[in-house]
C-alpha cells in the first residue's frame, strides 16, 4: 500500500524548499536500512523489485532502448552506485552511460517451448544479484514471441526503486518512445529535484524540529504495545529472507463486499483489508495491542512527487483487537489510529528503531513482524504508438517479513479484474499447511464482512 490518496491529507511541509539544497554525498535514511539488511544477508533478493510487462503489436527495440537511455540521463539516481567507506554508506552519481536492454528473439520457436524457454530466461533474471557498487541497478530483457507479442522482464534494487518510482519511469519511458517515434520532443518537464538533493533535506529535517516532534509522536504512540509476536510455533534456526510466496486472486463479487462493507463504515477499503488482517494475526499470536506496518509513499511535498527514487517508508499502525471485538469496532480504531500515523509518515522507521534504542536482531524486525499494504501507486496506460500492453508484478519467493501481504486492487491498466494479493511468509517460520491455514481463516472472515460489520 502506498495510501496514494490518503497520505496527501495528512501532508506537512518546511519551510524550505528541497530545490534550495546542495546534493549530498550521503544516502538517504531509507537506502541506508537497505543497505544495512543487505550486509545481514548477503546476495539476497528480497530487495528485487521485478515485473513483466506484456505487449501486443508493433515494437521498435532500438527506439525502446535509446528511450530508456534517456529517461536514466534525465533521473540522477538511475546511474547512483553506494558504496561503504570509513564514513559509512556514500553515493556517487555518474554521467550518463550507454544501457543495453536484453533481448531475446524467440520467434521461431515452437509455442510450448516458447513458454519453456522464457520461463528459464524469468528465473534467469529472479536470480539476478545486483552490486550496489556498480551500474546499472536495473535489469531489463525484451522476449519476442511473435511478429507482434512482447514480454519484457523489469528488475530493479530497491536502493532506486519504490512502487511510485516505477509508475514514473514507465510513464516516462512511453512517452519518450512515442515522441522519438514521433520525431517529436518528449512532454516530459525536468525534475524540479534531483534524489540527492532529497537526502540533504531529508537528513536535515530529520535532525530539526520536525524530527524531535516526530520522534516524540511515535514514542508516545507506539507506548504499552506488543513489540514482538509471533504467528508461528517454530523458532527460526537460521534467519534468511527465503520465503514461501501465494499468490490469490479476489474476485469482484468478494472486493464488492468489501466495498460496500467500506462505504457503510464510512473508511476506506484499505482499512477493511487491514482490520480483517489485523483479527486474523491477533487470533494467531494472542496479541491484543501491538503494530502491524504497511508501506506509505511518503511523498509529503509537491518537489518530490516528479522525482524517481527510493522514498517509500513503511509505517507502524498500532491496532486493537480484544477478544470477541467486531469488525466494526476494529475499523473504527484502526481508521483513526491511521490518520494518526501518517502525520508524521515519512520518518524513515530506522530512525524510529534507533531513537526508540530498540536493537535490530539478524532475523527479527523490531517494532512489528507483519505488513500489510494496498500497492494502489499511479500505473500508466501501456500503449506504444502501434502498441498495447500491461503491466504483472511477479515475487521472487523472499519475504522481508514474517508475514508480508501486498494488495493489489484490481486495475484496468493493468489489465486485471480480479484483486490480487501476494503473501509472502517467512520460510524458517511456516511450512506449506501453515501458509494454507493463515491463508484460509483470512479468506472465510473477509467471506463474512457484511454479516459481521
Amino acid at each position: 500500500m502506498t495510501l496514494a490518496t490518503t497520505q496527501k491529507m495528512a501532508a506537512t511541509s518546511d519551510e524550505s524548499s528541497i530545490s534550495s539544497y546542495l546534493p549530498s554525498s550521503e544516502i538517504s535514511v531509507n537506502q541506508e536500512q537497505i543497505c544495512l539488511l543487505e550486509a545481514f544477508y548477503p546476495g539476497t533478493k528480497a530487495y528485487n523489485a521485478q515485473a513483466i510487462i506484456q505487449w501486443t503489436g508493433i515494437f521498435d527495440t532500438a527506439l525502446f532502448e535509446k528511450a530508456i537511455n534517456d529517461v536514466i540521463s534525465r533521473h540522477e539516481i538511475l546511474r547512483t552506485t553506494i558504496d561503504l567507506g570509513p564514513r559509512g554508506y556514500t553515493a556517487t552519481v555518474h554521467p550518463s552511460f550507454n544501457f543495453k536492454a536484453g533481448f531475446h528473439d524467440l520467434s521461431d520457436v515452437p509455442e510450448p517451448q516458447q513458454e519453456e524457454i522464457f520461463a528459464e530466461l524469468k528465473q534467469e533474471c529472479m536470480r539476478h544479484s545486483f552490486n550496489l557498487k556498480s551500474l546499472p541497478l536495473l535489469d531489463i530483457r525484451v522476449a519476442q514471441l511473435s511478429q507482434d507479442k512482447w514480454r519484457i522482464i523489469h528488475i530493479e534494487h530497491h536502493v532506486i526503486h519504490d512502487g511510485w518510482s516505477f509508475g514514473l519511469f514507465w510513464n516516462e519511458l512511453l512517452e519518450t518512445y512515442n515522441a522519438l517515434k514521433d520525431g517529436r520532443q518528449p512532454n516530459i518537464s525536468p525534475p524540479p529535484v534531483q534524489y540527492q538533493q532529497f537526502v540533504a533535506w531529508q537528513r536535515a529535517r530529520i535532525r530539526g524540529e520536525y524530527g524531535r516532534n516526530a520522534i516524540a509522536f511515535w514514542q508516545d504512540y507506539l507506548s504499552g504495545i506488543t513489540m514482538e509476536t509471533s504467528a508461528s510455533t517454530r523458532q527460526m534456526t537460521e534467519a534468511s529472507l527465503k520465503g514461501r510466496n501465494f499468490e490469490l486472486n479476489i474476485s469482484p463479487e468478494t472486493y464488492g463486499a468489501v466495498v460496500s462493507t467500506a462505504k457503510r463504515l464510512k473508511v476506506s477499503e484499505f482499512v477493511v483489508m487491514f482490520s480483517v488482517f489485523s483479527m486474523v494475526l491477533s487470533q494467531a499470536t494472542g496479541a491484543e495491542d501491538f503494530a502491524i506496518g504497511t508501506a506509505v509513499s511518503a511523498r509529503t511535498e509537491t518537489e518530490i512527487e516528479p522525482m524517481i527514487g527510493m522514498v517509500v517508508n513503511t509505517t507502524p499502525i498500532r491496532v486493537k483487537v480484544a477478544p470477541n471485538t467486531d469488525l466494526r469496532s476494529v475499523c473504527r480504531y484502526i481508521q483513526t489510529s491511521l490518520f494518526r500515523a501518517l502525520r508524521f509518515q515519512d520518518l524513515p522507521l530506522s530512525s524510529l528503531v534507533r531513537e526508540l534504542g530498540l536493537i535490530q536482531k539478524k532475523g527479527k524486525n523490531p517494532i512489528f513482524q507483519h505488513c500489510f499494504s494496498f500497492h494502489d501507486s499511479y500505473v500508466p496506460k501501456i500503449e506504444l504508438k502501434g502498441a498495447k500492453g500491461y503491466i504483472e508484478e511477479i515475487q521472487n519467493q523472499t519475504a522481508k517479513f514474517d508475514i508480508n501481504v501486498v494488495t493489489i486492487p484490481a486495475n484496468a491498466e493493468r489489465g486485471t479484474v480480479n484483486t490480487r494479493m501476494f503473501w509472502q511468509f517467512s520460510d524458517g517460520l511456516f511450512d506449506h499447511e501453515d501458509c494454507c491455514a493463515l491463508i484460509k481463516t483470512f479468506l472465510n472472515l473477509l467471506d463474512t464482512i457484511s454479516d459481521t460489520a
